[in-house]
């Protein structure tokens, strides 16, 4: 009786250790599928390294549990004075990576003292890097970095093509992404804000119809990510991939071309976007801070409640992903792989703590300016200062560069340009930092 009681239990462990041998296996499978780029990081990723993040991941799951509170003595050198002097070396360093026909290097490593391939680029990053120049021209007023951001525009012009007469597109290795048709327009906004010019209002329409266009290609509010990638007009469908990034940078240049000519397709255009993506599934980290950006931007314009709230539903779900252990050389990063990748949620997070205050959410306000004073702490802590930059073969071409991550070197133009982007706008919304540059309009 006994052993068939023992048998018993052993079958219905047995069953149970398989359910969960099943289960952890198609767990992983999914995740496998359904995250590839990220799989393919955490297995390169050596073992120490494995431990790191899964003890990042514990802890910041019991410290969304039982929030801790912040440790001011923690961040206390963040100040105007530090984030204003950072991201004018940071822009420094961006400028001196700019070859004389407005492209950037993508790339450079001073502890090897080597540069970039002419193959290894991102026509995103590029566009990115010259919007963060004229985010750092509108806070300080130097016109060196208005220059560059000017060179940087005309070279990404020259990739410019044209669907019909009146949409437009850039076509780069025979790839058209949303993300990189939105970037661009970015900078031109930023431009036409700040100079009043109109030189760019025809290819800026061109390029806003092209993002319209690919709205309406699924006729569900989504839009599609591609135009062509490499010869492939259909890249969604037969690969299964979305981006989860050039919705929000999409969004925000359509915000910025509501703000700059008051056409209503393209407000009907983000309320369509956000009864689509307003949902679980897009709360993907790298869907987050152009989108909070983006909705920002719209609720300051109309002052409609439902953008306030889903720039705070997307905020709120952006913090879980801070480290808040105090004791850790990671506080304030975000992920269980802490890296300079922190600048991107920065960026999101300061234009929320705009829509707190003009919403006058104190208690918000209050949770975003300190959570976001953490992420600038971790964030100086990757850039490259005099002392750090002397001992490297050749100096000036690291100081003002952000470094990926505390172990790894390499200065990477979107690293450090997400890190002074987000400077900029902690100088502006948390420390109430006039532009040096005011503008014809009022466009974040």
């Amino acid at each position: 009786m006994k052993i068939n009681q023992l048998l018993r239990k052993f079958r219905v462990i047995g069953i149970v250790l398989l359910v969960l041998l099943v289960t952890g296996i198609g767990t992983g499978y999914y995740l496998t599928r359904q995250y590839p780029k990220e799989w393919n990081y955490w297995k390169n990723l050596s073992g120490s390294e494995k431990r790191r993040v899964i003890s990042l991941e514990i802890e910041r799951f019991w410290k969304n549990i039982f929030p801790p509170s912040p440790q001011p003595e923690r961040y206390a050198h963040v100040t105007a004075e530090t984030l204003e002097h950072s991201i004018r070396i940071g822009a420094d360093w961006i400028v001196a990576m700019q070859e004389h026909h407005g492209r950037f290097q993508y790339w450079y490593d001073p502890v090897s003292d080597e540069f970039s391939k002419k193959n290894d680029d991102n026509f995103l990053r590029q566009a990115g890097t010259s919007f963060s120049l004229m985010l750092v021209y509108e806070m300080t007023g130097d016109l060196r970095y208005f220059e560059a951001a000017r060179k940087s525009l005309q070279y990404l012009l020259t990739f410019t093509e044209s669907l019909d007469t009146d949409k437009a597109y850039f076509l780069f290795r025979r790839k058209a992404k949303l993300g990189g048709i939105s970037l661009p327009m970015l900078t031109m906004l930023k431009i036409r804000q700040l100079t009043g010019t109109t030189e760019y209002d025809a290819i800026l329409a061109k390029l806003a119809n092209m993002i319209l266009f690919l709205q309406e290609k699924y006729n569900t509010g989504q839009y599609k990510s591609t135009y062509v990638y490499r010869g492939d007009y259909e890249h969604e469908k037969n690969s299964g991939w979305e981006s989860r990034i050039y919705p929000g940078e999409a969004l925000y240049a359509l915000a910025g071309m509501y703000q700059a000519f008051g056409d209503s397709r393209y407000k009907q255009s983000m309320d369509w976007a956000l009864e689509f993506y307003y949902g679980e599934k897009w709360k993907s980290h790298a869907f987050l801070p152009w989108t909070i950006s983006a909705f920002a931007s719209l609720y300051e314009q109309t002052g409609e409640q439902k953008y306030a709230d889903y720039v705070f539903f997307l905020s709120d779900q952006l913090l879980t992903q801070q480290n808040l252990e105090a004791d850790d050389e990671a506080y304030g990063s975000f992920h269980n792989v802490p890296s300079a990748n922190t600048g991107s949620y920065m960026e999101g997070l300061g234009d929320a703590i705009h829509v707190a205050r003009l919403i006058k959410d104190k208690e918000r306000l209050w949770l975003y300016q300190e959570r976001a004073k953490m992420g600038y702490r971790w964030l100086l802590m990757l850039q490259y200062g005099e002392a750090d930059a002397s001992a490297l073969k050749r100096p000036n071409m690291a100081q003002g560069g952000f470094r990926k991550t505390l172990t790894n070197s390499q200065l990477r133009i979107d690293n450090t340009q997400h890190a002074i982007s987000s400077f900029a706008k902690g100088l502006r919304f948390i420390y109430d930092i006039p532009p040096a540059v005011q503008g014809v309009n009022h466009f974040q």
